[in-house]
């Protein structure tokens, strides 16, 4: 093999590896499950929208889910928010903010189970062993 050919074959080879990697970097696709976990047999409506999409509203009944799939933005700017209502109440609350749940945070998700409780949203991953709750935004 002539040396001009080991070049051209190092260099196809190099090329196909960084355009694995890059697909990898760039195919980073989420999904959002969101559970209601409210009691008393009452049913939650959401309505779940990022600056980019509107996921229109969604009912559902108690211990029933909903999700959604998305691929985060590149620059790690994503967020999704939904308004949560029941019973009369109605709360917002960022359920997926690259800021909170991307890669290189404390506890990036892939897929995000939420469970929806009248006090508070908790993710419920099942990567993770202790689930960590948060206020609803105010």
């Amino acid at each position: 093999m002539k040396k001009w050919q080991v070049y051209v074959m190092v260099i196809s080879i190099f090329v196909h590896l960084a355009a694995s990697r890059a697909e990898s970097i760039f195919d980073r696709e989420r999904k959002v499950e969101i559970t209601n976990k409210l009691g008393g047999g009452l049913t939650l409506t959401l309505h779940c929208k990022s600056k980019d999409d509107d996921l229109g509203v969604q009912t559902f009944a108690p211990d029933s889910s909903w999700s959604f799939k998305f691929s985060p933005a590149v620059f790690k700017t994503t967020l999704f928010f939904c308004n949560f209502k029941w019973g009369g109440e109605s709360h917002w609350f960022d359920i997926y903010d690259d800021n909170r749940d991307g890669d290189g945070r404390d506890f990036p998700c892939y897929l995000c189970r939420w469970n929806i409780n009248r006090s508070h949203p908790c993710r419920a991953d099942t990567n993770r062993f202790v689930k960590q709750c948060y206020d609803w935004n105010k």
